[in-house]
């Protein structure tokens, strides 16, 4: 009898498929929490201005942007996109010359390297969240292609994560360094500090507004990555070291 039933049922879902019960999506996903407190070491691979592989590669430590998901409910949610909102772009730093060379670092977020902000960049993803599981996102960002010489970049932002259900969830604002060319401006500066400007592309005047540029962009946001925080402790260190009157 019950198996007389159940294929009863089953021919009345087949010729009439909208009385099927549908179940409901199940998924109950929230934000736990957002940070910008581990890094990783991204991997630089650079190139001659004519293109050619120099052999030489650069590690860096670079901050991690981390969302994390729960998901309360009975069936998987599905985060589809992220939506990266960058409201600002500021180059922090003195110049100090150039080789020539082009640098290219395997960020998960690539900024074009003509991008005006505001502006959107848009990363598609197949990230599985499961039933009753916590899991983070994380992504790295960065110039998409850079040359020697650059001075490094900060960028605002703010997150949009798209759910397959169409939820979506937005970050507070985050201000992020990507700090290639960091480690140039400083040793630029140090040279100033001892010997003075004669003979570098770095002046005193361009080492104090930098360094107030980037205290304030530090001190600006409750997420501020952890490169922005040390960059700027040196060049605050650098001009308490600058001679008197100068």
């Amino acid at each position: 009898m019950i198996a007389a039933l159940g294929g009863v049922l089953g021919l009345v879902f087949l010729l009439f498929p909208d009385l099927q019960p549908r179940p409901e999506s199940g998924a109950e996903v929230t934000v736990v929490d957002v940070d910008l407190a581990k890094e990783e070491e991204i991997r630089a691979d650079w190139t001659s201005a004519g293109g050619e592989e120099t052999g030489e590669t650069a590690q860096w430590k670079a901050s991690i942007v981390t969302v994390v998901l729960r998901n309360s409910g009975e069936n998987p949610a599905l985060v589809s996109q992220a939506e990266f909102d960058f409201s600002s772009i500021t180059q922090v730093g003195c110049p100090y010359g150039a080789s020539g060379l082009e640098v290219k670092a395997r960020y998960d977020v690539k900024v074009p390297t003509t991008a005006k902000a505001p502006f959107q960049q848009i990363r598609k993803l197949k990230y599985s969240l499961p039933a009753h599981e916590q899991e983070r996102i994380a992504f790295t960002v960065g110039p998409e292609t850079a040359f020697d010489g650059i001075l490094p970049s900060v960028y605002t932002f703010t997150i949009t994560l798209r759910l397959d259900d169409g939820s979506s969830f937005t970050t507070p604002k985050m201000t992020y360094m990507d700090p290639s060319g960091s480690a140039s401006v400083l040793e630029a500066g140090e040279r100033v500090v001892q010997h003075g400007e004669k003979g570098s592309f770095t002046t005193v005047a361009c080492l104090k507004e930098q360094e107030h540029l980037a205290r304030e962009l530090s001190e600006g946001s409750s997420y501020v990555s952890a490169e922005l925080k040390r960059y700027s402790s040196k060049l605050t260190g650098l001009v308490s070291r600058l001679p008197q009157g100068t």
